[in-house]
């Protein structure tokens, strides 16, 4: 399903491609988040969105999943946002990291066609170790979202330095958390008719156990 623009946009100033780039990757951010079936996007319906012709996409785009590789980096900037926002909300190591669980989870409930596609995008993923040469990621600094996912290492982190919790690897048990949350709100978008536990009792669970907190 595509989104129409609602009027035709106005031709950017002499010198303002970078501004015609970044328009037309929100144009396909609001088209992921209004359907259920990303790959139903096409590049017509992309230039529609911004209210462009489809041939100037490719003065900023090779093709598609260029597109949609900036749309995954977009998505996960957001991401971050947010969890960089609920973790200044906090002094206490602890009370960060549980607070960063909640906000993680928060933000795939609130954004499921947004979240799902963070994860759902092979084509992405492919792109981009052929546009870097790697046949595969050499770290998670390589990986699309590490800065979001920096957060919870240093939260993890943070909670051994305040002698709140036994890990002896912040990042081995902030991926043990990660892949937890995940599964968590993947099976909430699935299976909400499941007689969940409270949402906030499970999140905090999670942090409790796999980043290893002290009573």
């Amino acid at each position: 399903m595509e989104h129409i623009a609602g009027q035709q946009r106005k031709p950017n100033p002499r010198g303002a491609g970078g501004v015609l780039a970044e328009e037309i990757v929100g144009a396909a951010l609001r088209l992921v988040e209004a359907t259920s079936d990303p790959s139903g996007i096409t590049l017509r319906g992309v230039a529609r969105e911004a209210g462009i012709t489809a041939p100037s996409i490719y003065l900023h785009f090779a093709n598609l999943d260029a597109v949609m590789a900036a749309v995954v980096d977009r998505a996960f900037d957001k991401l971050h946002s947010t969890l960089e926002d609920t973790r200044a909300e906090h002094d206490d190591p602890v009370a960060r990291l549980r607070a960063l669980c909640r906000g993680y989870a928060s933000f795939a409930v609130a954004n499921p066609q947004l979240y799902g596609l963070l994860f759902s995008q092979e084509k992405v993923s492919l792109l981009r170790q052929v546009e870097s040469g790697l046949l595969a990621p050499k770290s998670v600094d390589t990986m699309p979202g590490a800065h979001a996912f920096g957060l919870l290492v240093h939260a993890v982190a943070a909670c051994v330095e305040a002698g709140t919790s036994t890990s002896t690897d912040p990042q081995y048990d902030a991926t043990l958390l990660w892949t937890a949350l995940h599964g968590y709100v993947t099976l909430l978008h699935s299976s909400a008719d499941f007689p969940w536990p409270s949402h906030d009792s499970m999140l905090d669970q999670y942090a409790g156990r796999l980043a290893l907190l002290t009573p």
